[in-house]
């Protein structure tokens, strides 16, 4: 921390800087125009397209024309902002290569491939000298990153000779596609403009650009828009956005906190390579730009230097663009610091500085009239909240804009987010209001505290936008090249202090491990799943966070740890993060929400013990460095039977389904061989030893050889034929189960209401699974509604990106209650139906297991993802093969209340019939396999406000119907890439699909006793 003489000198060179003419902020923002020739057709049209004077800025209301290097016109055929006009990622890529190639001032570097197998790139700007000594630049912020081998002077010389990298990401959320636009526009301005603001700019910073984050969701959703978006009219589509943006997820590559993501991984990897002080993700939505300053509930563990940097560039933006006489530029009220899982909190995370924009989105490319939405609008008042609409301004009136609670969002530029319209939202509660017309799902808003709408003046706020106006994607520009030229004008003026303030935080990062409580964790050697464990360590190092393997014996104070236990000691540069993500989420105040998660904690998640250790003298453990854990299982001894122990491990699906034409069959009870016990769903496999042996060490499991099956009772393990289910409507959910399982390789064929309609479902499948999705029984029934004209998702000549991972001649209309009565068939005639979170709705709701009932938790119920217990009650159920407790952590996903009839007639719940005369928890309804003991004692991690309301609930429930069953589980045991711990709940019941046995009957109580 600086002392308050080093604060009052900082304060002083700030005053100067101000007023130095020709090289301060103020002194420049008169002096923006370019020397050189402009383009005087760039002025015309760009004023046409601004619907408004003061939409447009000083800053960019020309550009400059330099012979020889191409503007996006010249290779695009058109200026960036024309009505009507989106570009594809490959011509995206053509003009940052053309750019690159005649100017040296511009660099694009290759960093993976997408998905979908497109180029997936950074582009470099900056001046002749940052061009070319580009990894000389790039060292120097590695030593700033990690300053363990630099002396105080030594940091001062690298910071004397060094230059901030500032990184801008457009089209993450790919339905938000001006940003992607403007950053070519803005590359070329960089190159080319000799204003003494951009030639500032040019000379102490290095921009380096993600053009678009996701590039297969850009094709698609432009594809869409061409198809459907760019002739809307009231009569049109109704809102329906694409099915899907990238190969898994919508909005979700927002939150993947474990970054499982391909192009989320390369961009990990870039940034862990080059180390930028700053990293701006790009988003649109607000009215009309909100610029991100941290605001609370904030991380206590990130640096406190972050927590004043983000206002101080936030307010500055605002002032600036104000200056300008732009309105409705606001900060503070909307976004908060509390999860570490956003992409761009990368940099946060590793000691840089996050920022964030919301800019004011319209349909597409469409010049859209809108009306501010009231108070209540996403970020807006009180009445936000998870699973509120998008606020700010919305289309006045028409089809063509998709109803949310908070207004509506238009339809061709398709909302990104996280309940789905008509869900309940994802912290609990009543749901929100179902559209007309379904949309892809509306992103999570955390209300202000402080109440107003969007059109009312704050604090925070001070030149609000007001009334109706016709926003066009020129005016989205404007405003995002704005915001980004004026905080690189920030960072230009300041870039000693930016680099100053990234390495001091990651030399407090290291300070902090031996001056906080805790010094760093352990995760101890000899766990009964050495997989998870793994996955655990390789997520962290994938983070950059360094871990060693204890080389002896670890004694410390809270206890003795066997050698190969993993240490992680907190005096690293990235010991915070790794505290953050280890740590147990300890909410600082249950009356605010949070716009995410509010646990995320890793240990419980993976059911992997972890320990926290606050003896200090972990920081001298001997241990070997780790770069990654590969697993190493074992094959012992010899015979023509294998019994693989299963000891909860994911990969034990994965084993079945790689041996799936050899016999294998799952023990029922625990039994012992020599000194070893194998639990109750291990397997006994007859098979070739060598191709065992092949198949079970990879996968990190452990196998004895017998000379014969045990005698024990078992039952075959069937490769089940398996289907999963989705809505046209709601495919992100869906999306993290398909990545699951073929990440583990299950195989799977994905239907939707085209194949339930055919019906014969028994006849091709076992297994249907049904992930969580819709939020209710009716809108998974009846999905996106149909307004008379078919919306057709199918690949064509014209339009390649879309039709994939699924065909519809129309998407709208939903299953229909004939699908229904086709599900009812496939369970009664043998199928097992598995319901995840809020699909557990529909078979409740439409009577595929009338015993079971679903209903909602209360208004005042707020559950934004925490972690809690959950009480196992049928042990001996194939659910829990590989589960040794009777009590686990899980995560709750406000799914349904589920209450199963007991068998007197009365509804097994909270204090129902079922309750002991002695008080204490009742006794559970027949086919409830596992309960939440709710209340606040059992909230092992984040927030959960309300918690008696889920006590004793149902979180998984067995219910036979004909020859078949339901499974219905209340969570989400595959929660994006996250809650690795309760996948094996899931892989369980698909595996043992045909070998659930019935509870036994119990009596039917007296009606005395009733």
């Amino acid at each position: 921390m600086l002392s308050w003489k080093r604060h009052s000198r900082l304060v002083v060179m700030l005053s100067a800087l101000l007023v130095v003419p020709g090289s301060g902020i103020i002194a420049q923002s008169t002096q923006n125009k370019a020397v050189s020739g402009n383009d005087e057709e760039f002025a015309r049209l760009v004023k046409e397209w601004t619907t408004k004077p003061e939409f447009m800025s000083p800053l960019v209301d020309h550009l400059p024309k330099v012979a020889g290097i191409p503007s996006p016109k010249d290779v695009l055929g058109h200026h960036i902002g024309e009505p009507k006009k989106l570009t594809y990622y490959a011509d995206i890529l053509s003009y940052y290569r053309a750019l690159a190639v005649k100017s040296p001032r511009v660099k694009v570097l290759p960093i993976g491939k997408t998905d979908e197998g497109r180029d997936f790139v950074v582009v470099f700007v900056g001046s002749d000298d940052s061009i070319k000594n580009l990894e000389q630049y790039r060292h120097y912020l590695g030593q700033l990153a990690d300053p363990r081998t630099l002396t105080g002077a030594q940091a001062k010389e690298v910071i004397a000779k060094a230059k901030p990298i500032y990184h801008l990401m457009g089209g993450l959320h790919t339905g938000e596609v001006g940003p992607s636009e403007m950053l070519m526009e803005l590359a070329y301005r960089l190159a080319t403009e000799d204003s003494p603001l951009v030639k500032q700019i040019r000379d102490n910073v290095i921009v380096s650009i993600t053009p678009v984050a996701d590039p297969d969701g850009r094709d698609r959703n432009v594809d869409w828009y061409y198809k459907y978006g760019i002739n809307e009219t009231s009569e049109g589509r109704g809102g329906a956005g694409v099915p899907y943006w990238g190969k898994y997820v919508f909005h979700d590559d927002n939150r993947d906190i474990n970054y499982s993501q391909l192009m989320m991984r390369e961009l990990l990897d870039w940034y862990l390579q080059w180390h930028p002080p700053i990293m701006h993700d790009l988003h649109q939505a607000q009215t009309l730009l909100y610029t991100f300053s941290g605001q609370a509930p904030q991380n206590p563990t990130l640096d406190p230097i972050l927590y004043g940097e983000l206002p101080m560039m936030a307010n500055f933006e605002m002032a600036q663009m104000t200056k300008y006489g732009m309105p409705g530029v606001w900060t503070h009220g909307f976004v908060d610091m509390w999860s570490p899982g956003y992409l761009a909190f990368m940099s946060s995370n590793h000691n840089g500085m996050i920022r964030m924009y919301e800019i004011q989105g319209t349909s597409g490319a469409n010049t859209t009239h809108m009306r501010l939405g009231g108070a209540g609008g996403r970020g807006a008042g009180a009445g936000g909240g998870r699973g509120a609409g998008r606020g700010g301004a919305v289309p006045a009136g028409g089809a063509s804009a998709v109803a949310t609670p908070a207004g509506t969002v238009p339809a061709g530029a398709t909302p990104a987010g996280g309940a789905p319209a008509g869900a309940a939202p994802e912290g609990g509660g009543a749901p929100a209001a179902a559209p007309g017309a379904s949309a892809p799902p509306v992103e999570a808003a955390a209300p202000s505290p402080f109440g107003g709408g969007q059109s009312q003046r704050e604090w925070y706020r001070p030149l609000p936008a007001t009334g109706e106006f016709d926003w066009s994607l020129r005016n989205n520009t404007n405003y995002g090249e704005t915001g980004v030229l004026t905080a690189l004008q920030y960072t230009s003026t300041f870039p000693k202090i930016i680099l100053e303030n990234f390495y001091q935080k990651s030399r407090n990062s290291i300070d902090a491990g031996r001056k906080d409580a805790v010094a760093g964790y352990v995760i101890p050697g000899g766990q009964r799943d050495s997989t998870r464990v793994g996955v655990l360590v390789n997520m962290l190092r994938m983070q950059g966070i360094e871990v060693g393997r204890a080389t002896s014996e670890v004694k410390l104070k809270e206890g003795s740890f066997p050698a190969g236990s993993y240490v992680i000691k907190r005096d690293q540069p990235y010991g915070r993060l790794a505290k953050i993500l280890l740590e147990k989420q300890v909410y600082p105040d249950p009356n605010l929400r949070t716009y995410d998660d509010a646990a995320w904690t890793m240990g419980l998640m993976s059911q992997t013990d972890v320990k926290e250790i606050q003896d200090k003298a972990v920081l001298d453990v001997a241990v070997e460095p780790v770069s990654e854990v590969k697993p190493a299982g074992t094959v012992n001894g010899a015979g023509t039977v294998f019994v693989v122990a299963h000891h909860g491990s994911n990969n034990m699906i994965t084993l079945r389904y790689r041996l799936k034409d050899l016999k294998v069959q799952a023990v029922e009870k625990e039994f012992k061989q020599g000194e070893t016990t194998f639990p109750a769903g291990s397997f006994v496999i007859a098979g070739d030893a060598a191709r065992v042996k092949a198949a079970v060490e990879p996968l990190g499991l452990d196998a004895v050889g017998l000379p014969a099956a045990p005698t024990v009772a078992m039952h075959d393990l069937d490769v089940p034929r398996v289907a999963m289910f989705s809505t046209w409507g709601n495919t992100q959910d869906v999306g993290w189960v398909r990545y699951g399982f073929d990440k583990f390789q299950i195989s799977y064929d994905l239907i939707f209401k085209e194949r339930i309609r055919q019906g014969n479902l028994k006849g091709a499948y076992d297994v249907i699974v049904m992930p969580n999705q819709a939020g209710s029984g009716k809108r998974m029934v009846f999905d996106v509604e149909s307004r008379g004209t078919p919306i057709e998702y199918k690949k064509s000549d014209t339009f390649k990106n879309l039709g994939m991972y699924g065909e519809s001649d129309d998407i709208t209309g939903g299953m229909g209650l004939e699908g229904v009565a086709e599900l009812d068939k496939f369970v009664k005639a043998g199928g097992v139906l598995i319901t995840l979170g809020a699909a557990s709705y529909f078979p409740a709701e439409f009577g595929l297991t009338p015993r079971v009932d679903a209903s909602r938790t209360s208004a005042q119920f707020y559950a934004p993802g925490p972690i809690v217990d959950a009480e196992i009650l049928r042990p001996d159920h194939p659910v829990f093969y590989g589960y040794d407790t009777r009590t686990i952590p899980v995560r709750y996903g406000n799914g349904p209340l589920l209450t199963v009839q007991t068998a007197g007639g009365g509804r097994g719940g909270p204090g129902g019939a079922d309750a002991p005369e002695g008080g204490g928890p009742p006794a559970p309804p027949q086919g409830v396999l596992m309960r939440y003991p709710g209340g606040d004692e059992h909230v092992l991690s984040g927030l959960m406000r309300g918690a008696t309301e889920i006590r004793n609930r149902p979180a998984i429930v067995d219910q036979p119907s004909g020859k078949g069953r339901v499974i219905l589980f209340a969570g989400n045991p595959c929660y994006r890439w996250q809650n690795f711990g309760e996948f094996n709940l899931l892989f369980n019941a698909v595996l043992n699909y045909n070998d659930i046995k019935a509870e036994a009957p119990r009596p039917t109580p007296s009606a005395e006793g009733r």
